[in-house]
């Protein structure tokens, strides 16, 4: 027998990816800055963080860009992270990237002080914890969420585009698809099921 023969070759334990299940919910909780103990559900398509008001995930901390980085779900449920120009960077587990694939528990750094972390919750759980996450639990856009509200609140479509800065046709659209999703027959069932689940303000 050989010395090299001897050698024995180190074994690094991978981690397996588990893939989510369909009670649950993609998230982003906020472990450190100023935004500490946030959870935001997560949609199917992308997720735009930084400190700008039109960001998902607005980051009021020193060092965070306008638009620092996104996150984009394919309807595959494959995860990228992408960093957008930002000035000091876009970390994960620890690493600067430009662009690479999140898994569940994995980190992510934005800035010098903002950490975040990728997880899965229950639907019920984010319900119990967050009214209006109720509403990302059954699949609700953000701007899906405002019209869903204003419809609640007695507004027409052409009041909602006013509120929203949208065309009239849009919020007919995004009514379309909320109605698709959400299996509802029209405006009357939409707006019960916002007060139920305690949406409005």
């Amino acid at each position: 027998m050989t010395d090299h023969d001897d050698k024995r070759t180190a074994v690094r334990p991978v981690r397996i990816a588990r893939g989510r299940t369909a009670d649950e919910v993609a998230c982003l909780e906020v472990l450190t800055g100023h935004a500490q103990g946030k959870v935001l559900p997560l949609t199917t398509g992308s997720t735009l963080i930084g400190r700008g008001s039109k960001c998902d995930l607005q980051l009021d901390d020193d060092g965070v860009s306008r638009q620092h980085a996104k996150l984009a779900i394919a309807d595959e449920g494959v995860v990228n992270l992408i960093d957008l120009d930002s000035t000091n960077g876009t970390f994960l587990n620890g690493a600067r990237i430009d662009l690479a694939i999140v898994r569940e528990g994995d980190r992510i750094q934005i800035g010098p002080d903002v950490t975040l972390r990728y997880l899965y919750r229950e639907k019920a759980e984010l319900a119990r914890a967050d009214p209006k996450a109720r509403a990302a639990a059954v699949g609700l856009s953000k701007r899906e969420l405002e019209v869903a509200v204003l419809v609640a609140e007695g507004l027409t479509t052409d009041e909602i585009g006013a509120r929203l800065h949208i065309s009239p046709r849009t919020v007919s659209t995004h009514l379309g698809r909320i109605y698709e999703r959400l299996e509802l027959s029209g405006r009357a069932a939409l707006a019960r099921l916002v007060v139920q689940q305690g949406l409005l303000e």
